[in-house]
C-alpha cells in the first residue's frame, strides 16, 4: 500500500463519490425500469423539466436507460481502476500521467456526454 497523504485522500475521496454516483445511478435505473414512474429517481430526468409533463414516459424510459447504464458502468470503471492503483501502486508500469489520476479526470469528458444526452431527452420527450 502507498503512503497517504492529505492530497491523496482528497483524490480517493472524490473517487468515492464517483462510485456512491454511479452505483445510485444503477440502482434508480433498475427502479425506473420496474415502476416506469420519473418521480422515483428524480435526477434521471431533466432538471428545468416536470416528470408529470414528458410527453412519453416510456419512450423517455427506453431512450436512457441504456445511456445511464453505460454512464453508470464506465464511472465505475474509472473509478475503481484509479482506487486499485492509487491504493496498491499495482500498475505502477503505466505512465506516470495515467497512473497519477488522469482516470479520474476522464470522468469529466463522461460527465459531459451525460449532460448533453440529458438536454437531447428533454428537447425529445418534454
Amino acid at each position: 500500500m502507498q503512503e497517504l497523504s492529505a492530497s491523496n485522500l482528497l483524490v480517493l475521496a472524490l473517487a468515492a463519490m464517483y462510485i456512491w454516483l454511479c452505483v445510485n445511478v444503477l440502482i434508480s435505473v433498475v427502479r425506473l425500469n420496474r415502476s416506469y414512474d420519473l418521480r422515483q429517481g428524480r435526477y434521471l430526468h431533466p432538471a428545468n423539466c416536470p416528470p408529470e409533463r414528458c410527453r412519453d414516459v416510456t419512450g423517455f424510459i427506453r431512450f436512457a436507460t441504456p445511456r445511464f447504464v453505460l454512464f453508470a458502468v464506465l464511472g465505475l470503471l474509472l473509478s475503481v481502476f484509479y482506487l486499485v492503483n492509487e491504493l496498491t501502486g499495482l500498475l505502477s508500469a503505466l505512465p506516470d500521467w495515467l497512473s497519477n489520476g488522469a482516470a479520474l479526470f476522464l470522468f469529466l469528458p463522461l460527465f459531459i456526454w451525460y449532460v448533453i444526452f440529458i438536454n437531447k431527452a428533454a428537447k425529445r420527450f418534454w
